[in-house]
């Protein structure tokens, strides 16, 4: 008879620990630690999945307009963001010159006179030289002194 007691209470013993053991164990799609699934565990989730993408590394814009073509990245300066549109003054008043704009590669740069913003200036695009970025420039030069309105798209 004791043996049966005893055997008894070291089975309740057993049962109660996995019992207890599965109660511990963490509750699939219980994201909040309450232990149950619920909607409080989807808006725990959807807070995660905002709060992420504002933490994601942000890839570098870069940035450079000048009159020499840019032949590495340590020409140019990082942005957070790029102007939409720029005015550029040729800065020499002895000589013609080339507008070079560097920006990422899915960036669209364009040319205009300010005296007529409808017709783009012809331009050639670089995507080889600076791996992700693109080098646009204009094919005319600029007069001495002249302006150019760049529009970045």
């Amino acid at each position: 008879m004791k043996t049966k007691t005893i055997f008894m209470l070291a089975a309740m013993l057993l049962m109660s620990m996995g019992a207890f053991a599965q109660s511990n164990e963490p509750l699939e799609g219980d994201v909040n630690n309450d232990g149950k699934v619920d909607v409080a565990d989807i808006v725990k989730i959807i807070d995660i999945m905002q709060n992420s993408e504002s933490t994601q590394p942000q890839t570098p814009k870069y940035w450079y307009l000048g009159t020499e073509k840019p032949t590495s990245l340590s020409d140019c300066t990082t942005v957070t963001e790029y102007d939409e549109e720029v005015l550029f003054t040729n800065p020499s008043v002895t000589e013609k010159c080339y507008i070079h704009v560097l920006t990422n590669d899915n960036k669209t740069v364009d040319f205009y006179d300010p005296s007529d913003l409808s017709t783009p200036a012809t331009k050639t695009e670089d995507i080889t030289s600076i791996p992700g970025c693109k080098i646009t420039s204009i094919t005319v030069r600029i007069a001495k002194g002249g302006t150019q309105v760049i529009k970045i798209s």
